[in-house]
C-alpha cells in the first residue's frame, strides 16, 4: 500500500507539472493605432492604457516596445484613364510618403491601370523611388485593376514572407475590371498579414460609362456587382487589417491625406500581451484603450515561430 500511494503521489505531480507547462504563456504582439477624434495620432500611452481580448476574453498586456521601422510597403496608385485629371496629385501624394517613409523602410511602387505593374522593385533608395513615381501617368483607354493588383501584392507579400507589410492604394473611383472576386483578395490579405489602407478619390470616369467597358474590353459587365467587390475591399479590407480607408472628395486633398498615414505609421505602438499556450488561434482580436475620445486599431504580427 505505502508504495501504491506513493506512486499515485508521483503520477499527480507528474499530471500538477504538466498542467503548469500547459498554463504557460506565449507573448503576441500587435502593432496599434491610437487616434485622437481627429484622426491624430496619440503618443505617450502606457501599457495600462491598453486593453486586449481574445474572442472576448481579456489578455494580460505585458509592456509596450517602440513600433520600429523595417516594413515591407507597397504603394499601389491609380494608373487607369479614370485618372487622368489627378494625375499630378497622384504624384505629389506619393512623392510626401515616400519622403515620410524612406530611409528605414522598404517600399515598391504598383500601378493597376491596366493590367498590375511594378513601377519600382521594393528599394529604400530615394531616388529610384521618385523615378518610380515620375513614371506614374494614366494610360490612355485603360480601366483599374485594383482588386487583381491588391490580390498580386498581397501574394508577394505572403510569398517573402514580408516583416510588417502594409499596402497602401490611391484609386479614383472608376470601375474596376478586376478578375478576382473581393473575396480571394481578402482571404489573401488575411494569409499576408499586411494591414491596407486605401484612399479613393471621386473623379469623372473618362468614357467608362456605368456597364460599357472601354479601351478594348469586350463584352459588358455588371456595373453594380463590379462596384460592391471594390467597396467591399475597401470597406472590410481596411477594418479586418487594422488599417483605414478615407473618400476624398477632390484629388488636391491626397497629399495631405499620405502625410496623415504617414504620422499614423511612424507613431504605432507595439503591444505584447500575454496568451496562454494551449489555446488554439483566436478567431478574433480587438484592442482599445481606456481614455475617452481615443480609438484603436491594429494588427496581429504573425511571428513565423507562433503563426
Amino acid at each position: 500500500m505505502p508504495a501504491l500511494r506513493h506512486a499515485c503521489i508521483a503520477l499527480a505531480l507528474v499530471l500538477a507539472g504538466a498542467a503548469a507547462a500547459g498554463a504557460q504563456s506565449a507573448e503576441r504582439r500587435m502593432l496599434v493605432s491610437v487616434l485622437d477624434g481627429d484622426g491624430a495620432p496619440v503618443t505617450g500611452l502606457e501599457a495600462a492604457d491598453f486593453e486586449i481580448r481574445e474572442d472576448g476574453a481579456a489578455r494580460e498586456v505585458l509592456r509596450i516596445d517602440p513600433a520600429g521601422a523595417g516594413r515591407q510597403i507597397a504603394l499601389v496608385v491609380d494608373t487607369s484613364e479614370a485618372a487622368l485629371r489627378a494625375t499630378s496629385d497622384l504624384r505629389r501624394g506619393l512623392s510626401a510618403f515616400v519622403d515620410g517613409m524612406h530611409g528605414d523602410n522598404r517600399i515598391t511602387i504598383v500601378s493597376f491601370g491596366g493590367r498590375p505593374r511594378i513601377l519600382v522593385e521594393t528599394t529604400s533608395d530615394i531616388e529610384r523611388l521618385r523615378g518610380g513615381i515620375d513614371r506614374v501617368f494614366p494610360q490612355s483607354g485603360e480601366a483599374a485593376y485594383m482588386l487583381d493588383a491588391l490580390y498580386e501584392v498581397a501574394e508577394g507579400f505572403t510569398r517573402r514572407l514580408a516583416d510588417r507589410p502594409v499596402m497602401v492604394a490611391v484609386t479614383t473611383g472608376g470601375i474596376d475590371y478586376s478578375n478576382r472576386r473581393s473575396r480571394d483578395v481578402l482571404e489573401r490579405l488575411e494569409e499576408s498579414g499586411a494591414a491596407l489602407y486605401t484612399l479613393s478619390v471621386e473623379a469623372r470616369r473618362a468614357g467608362f460609362g456605368i456597364g460599357q467597358p472601354a479601351g478594348g474590353f469586350a463584352g459588358g459587365i455588371d456595373a453594380r456587382q463590379q462596384e460592391f467587390e471594390r467597396d467591399r475591399v475597401l470597406a472590410q479590407g481596411t477594418t479586418d487589417t487594422g488599417g483605414r480607408h478615407r473618400d476624398l472628395f477632390a484629388s488636391s486633398a491626397v497629399e495631405r491625406a499620405m502625410q496623415e498615414i504617414v504620422a499614423e505609421l511612424r507613431n504605432q505602438y507595439l503591444v505584447v500581451y500575454s496568451r496562454p499556450d494551449t489555446l488554439i488561434p483566436p478567431e478574433e482580436v480587438r484592442v482599445s484603450v481606456e481614455r475617452t475620445g481615443l480609438t484603436a486599431r491594429g494588427i496581429l504580427l504573425r511571428d513565423r515561430d507562433n503563426p
